[in-house]
């Protein structure tokens, strides 16, 4: 077995991140150096155990995800941040990718699209769990921002759970390209107007 990835995830509730660490570790690539509570405590972790992969909760106490992750941008290196969160509004979603997640998982989501979402960003990619994606066309449908054709086409793949070979195959594109089309979904969906922003 190669070496596993140094693996620090966030959460509030202690019950949650003693199953996501058995979880995490049970994948057998990764291996949990360092639980956070809260923001403050993941930014002082960070520093100190220099992980590969960070697991987080958003909806942090003491300092929020989001602002956890704009503070670690500049300073996280090679870091590569899996968001998995009870938080499904899209607005939020948007913010945890411009604040430099890689992927966003719902809690609601099975055991299989968290280790999806794992092996994508370990890989360089960025992930999208079906129950987001479906949030984000549900509201595309309600009058939110229009979306470009192949990144709709894209949006509905993804929440159907398809996987990027076969998304790929669909579109007619490599799954490079496939990885190129989500992120650009996500800069034009940030560039939506918003009502209010919930981590401001």
């Amino acid at each position: 077995m190669g070496t596993r990835r140094r693996t620090v995830i966030a959460d509030a509730h202690q019950l949650w991140r003693h199953v996501l660490r058995r979880l995490i570790e049970g994948f057998g690539s990764y291996r949990v150096v360092g639980e956070a509570p809260d923001g403050r405590t993941l930014l002082e972790h960070i520093e100190t155990m220099k992980p590969e992969i960070l697991v987080t909760e958003v909806a942090l106490p003491v300092l929020d995800g989001i602002r956890a992750l704009r503070r670690l941008a500049s300073t996280s290196g090679e870091l590569r941040v899996l968001v998995l969160s009870e938080v499904e509004e899209p607005e939020v979603v948007c913010e945890a990718f411009a604040a430099g997640a890689m992927g966003y998982v719902s809690k609601g989501e099975s055991i299989v699209v968290l280790r999806r979402g794992l092996r994508a960003i370990s890989r360089g990619f960025s992930f999208l769990s079906p129950r987001i994606a479906r949030m984000i066309l549900r509201q595309t449908g309600q009058g939110g921002k229009p979306v470009p054709l192949i990144e709709l086409e894209l949006l509905r793949l993804l929440a159907k759970g398809c996987s990027d070979r076969t998304i790929a195959s669909a579109l007619g594109v490599g799954r490079e390209a496939v990885n190129y089309y989500r992120l650009d979904l996500l800069r034009y969906l940030s560039r939506a107007p918003r009502a209010s922003d919930p981590f401001a």
